[in-house]
């Protein structure tokens, strides 16, 4: 199986003038092998972060489309929860790339996948189960008090002659 999805890619990038064409030309390496399901993606998130969206990025084909949509505009990546982690080799190589580009462009990088499970199923199944965790650590972030909110509430109550 993979040896057949090795022939598919050099015979793209062999009909496209290979990968050299490409490098560094997000848009033409789209345009050439890119689809138009990544294409479609690719404008969603570069949308997404525009609006200040935040993207749930879930597997080796929309990880894909993400590390593109950084390439075209680093500010992307801002936005992007990785779900899960692929058991896709593909998948790391984009989620190393798309740090990098934030890292080159001082942007706010996302973190590692909140997930690693082994997933192959390809039906959104990890952003399904990364939601809960993602909306957990959103409600505990926003309502936990601080070490600073903790000792003034004591020290007010010792202060108080009714505790």
């Amino acid at each position: 199986a993979i040896a057949k999805k090795i022939s598919i890619v050099k015979e793209a990038l062999a009909k496209h003038g290979g990968s050299s064409a490409m490098i560094d030309r997000p848009v033409v390496a789209l345009q050439k092998v890119g689809g138009t399901e990544i294409a479609a993606l690719v404008g969603a998130i570069l949308e997404a972060s525009d609006n200040n969206i935040a993207v749930l990025v879930d597997g080796f084909i929309v990880t894909t489309a993400a590390m593109i949509a950084c390439q075209m505009n680093p500010n992307a990546s801002r936005v992007l929860f990785f779900a899960t982690k692929s058991t896709e080799q593909g998948q790391t190589v984009a989620m190393e790339t798309i740090q990098n580009i934030a890292s080159d462009n001082q942007v706010p990088a996302p973190t590692k996948p909140a997930l690693d499970m082994h997933l192959r199923m390809g039906e959104g199944t990890g952003a399904l189960m990364a939601v809960p965790l993602i909306k957990s650590a959103v409600t505990v972030l926003s309502n936990l008090a601080t070490l600073d909110e903790v000792l003034n509430l004591a020290s007010e109550k010792e202060d108080d002659p009714v505790c």
